[in-house]
């Protein structure tokens, strides 16, 4: 086991590669709040919130505020930074508490984001067990994968036909189940992949920041995974603010029903998206699993000794 001395400085060593890797290519860094009125919004998040009016959230992640700076003319950014998100299920990869790189182009989308995405990561695990991948990373179109697996092409798909394709499937499913738990119960026991592998094209509903496809018909989002590690969450970013609207409008309602949390709209976030160019690329990476990684850990929470568990 490395000792705490070294995992410091094979950390900041990453932060280093990172940082020369995105300042060679024209990014800049920039710095956003950690306590913000208007959080993200998804159903799937809980905050950590503050006792006192305002009521403020730490953030899950800093997507709207980098937002914003697009739309006040900067045209590549990006960010590392802490973030925190409450009832993480507590299963080696996940903490409430994690470092996340967060960078945005304009004038790119999720095609070139992946070429790009995989130049960071192979720069990243130069010096490790992954410092020779073979080839380049696989890419898997998930609604072709979808439409193998279950016959299903889950664009058009109700909530009863994924529920059929579970059981036939032999997965378990309960009254309370959701149309998204339902995918996610398929997509993690028969499609997550473990060789490195971009997972593209995910369904409209679990991408409510994305942009869709030509079609309509997909969240042009992608996923990469490395060695069975969920790396990175991808987009070409949504920017049309009518849309937008509407969609943080569905996640407010979604949370009310679930009894979750409530936060405003970020009103100025929808008042800056028409500034942004279409298209724009934005991808949320989590240091520590790459870390984790580069280093071989197979537990986050190993990322954190010398200090008591909090998580």
């Amino acid at each position: 086991m490395l000792s705490i001395v070294d995992l410091f400085q094979e950390r900041f060593r990453l932060y280093e590669q990172i940082r020369d890797f995105f300042k060679s290519r024209g990014f800049v860094e920039v710095e956003t709040p950690l306590l913000v009125e208007s959080p993200d919004l998804s159903p799937s998040l809980s905050h950590f919130v503050t006792t006192q009016l305002p009521k403020l959230a730490l953030i899950t992640s800093p997507e709207f505020s980098m937002k914003k700076l697009l739309g006040h003319g900067f045209e590549k950014i990006f960010t590392l930074t802490k973030v925190f998100r409450d009832d993480e299920a507590d299963t080696g990869q996940h903490t409430r508490e994690f470092m996340m790189l967060e960078w945005y182009e304009q004038g790119s989308d999720y095609m070139t984001g992946m070429d790009q995405t995989e130049e960071l990561v192979r720069s990243c695990l130069s010096h490790s067990q992954f410092s020779s991948f073979n080839s380049k990373f696989s890419r898997l179109h998930l609604p072709t994968r979808f439409l193998e697996l279950t016959g299903i092409d889950y664009a058009d798909a109700s909530l009863e036909q994924m529920l059929e394709a579970c059981q036939r499937l032999g997965l378990t499913t309960d009254a309370s189940d959701t149309w998204s738990d339902l995918f996610h119960r398929i997509f993690v026991t028969y499609i997550e992949n473990p060789s490195p592998c971009f997972v593209y094209d995910f369904p409209k509903q679990q991408a409510a920041l994305s942009a869709l496809t030509t079609d309509g018909k997909y969240a042009q989002r992608f996923e990469l995974y490395v060695n069975g590690v969920e790396l990175c969450n991808a987009f070409t970013e949504l920017t049309d603010s009518l849309e937008q609207r509407a969609r943080f409008e569905q996640e407010l309602a979604e949370r009310q029903r679930l009894c979750k949390e409530t936060f405003p709209i970020d009103e100025e976030l929808l008042s800056l998206l028409p500034s942004v160019r279409r298209p724009t690329f934005g991808n949320a990476l989590g240091i520590d699993r790459l870390l984790m990684l580069k280093l071989g850990i197979k537990d986050i929470n190993d990322l954190h000794y010398g200090f008591s568990k909090r998580y």
